[in-house]
């Protein structure tokens, strides 16, 4: 599935430049009507996965709120660990989407292509991780020793990325991106892994659902906090952000107590 959405990833930008010449709204345009078809096929073509006998019955007001929803999924000690030690590596994560183009303009000078380059980083890191180094991780460590694998490798990604705006060294930048990427392709489906095998069968929908919810949370409070301490701190600042953010969720990570994965 992640490897499915690194193309995307890639062909996206690309596309999106390639139709901004006959105007800024038609990639918008194409994009609508790209989620309007992909939205019809899915109802008509894809069948539910969650069994019958596992589904609710029916749907009471109270489910429909997000926040008795994400209040009742943090009382789960088993799953609060776990979801607040992503929220602290989403958080720098999303300050990274929202200042990734100023700072390599600021920085290094970048112009509009080679800036879609370097982002395309992220979707290839999500086919090779995907298809080629997480089958082989798998078969020799669990959920939570992959995402803390992720997790690491997200530390020397933002280290070189900081390290590059402080000597101004564009090499640097590229590395961190390539390390960074990897950490970030293969913590995820880890991370789902583990918070699949944390309920039941007839809770995946309201786990999923909640961890969405929180991981929009911090891509909302990412940029912001990113934005100003890049503004107020130095180019460097939000990535020793996500060193400090993603080093204090490592311990929290590992705190966790779970049957074996």
């Amino acid at each position: 599935m992640s490897a499915v959405v690194g193309v995307g990833t890639v062909l996206g930008p690309t596309l999106g430049g390639l139709l901004a010449k006959f105007g800024y709204a038609v990639a918008m345009y194409f994009g609508a009507i790209i989620t309007l078809l992909n939205a019809i096929y899915g109802f008509f073509f894809m069948p539910e996965s969650l069994d019958k006998n596992n589904r609710l019955k029916e749907i009471t007001f109270v489910r429909l709120n997000p926040f008795t929803q994400l209040e009742n999924i943090l009382s789960m000690k088993n799953l609060k660990r776990l979801l607040v030690s992503a929220f602290l590596l989403w958080v720098p994560n999303g300050s990274l989407q929202a200042v990734f183009s100023q700072f390599t303009v600021d920085t290094f000078s970048f112009q509009p292509a080679l800036i879609g380059l370097v982002f395309s980083i992220m979707g290839i890191q999500d086919i090779i991780s995907q298809g080629f180094i997480m089958p082989k991780l798998l078969i020799k460590l669990n959920d939570k020793q992959i995402a803390i694998l992720g997790m690491l490798s997200e530390i020397i990604g933002y280290s070189l990325i900081a390290l590059s705006a402080l000597l101004s060294f564009y090499p640097l930048f590229i590395a961190g991106m390539f390390i960074f990427g990897f950490g970030d392709s293969i913590f995820g489906p880890s991370f789902n892994g583990m918070l699949s095998k944390s309920v039941d069968s007839s809770e995946q929908g309201r786990i999923q659902g909640g961890s969405q919810s929180i991981q929009a949370l911090a891509r909302m409070i990412g940029p912001i906090i990113g934005g100003q301490i890049y503004v107020s701190l130095g180019h460097a600042a939000p990535f020793f952000m996500g060193v400090i953010l993603i080093a204090a969720a490592i311990p929290v990570l590992c705190k966790r107590k779970h049957v074996d994965m």
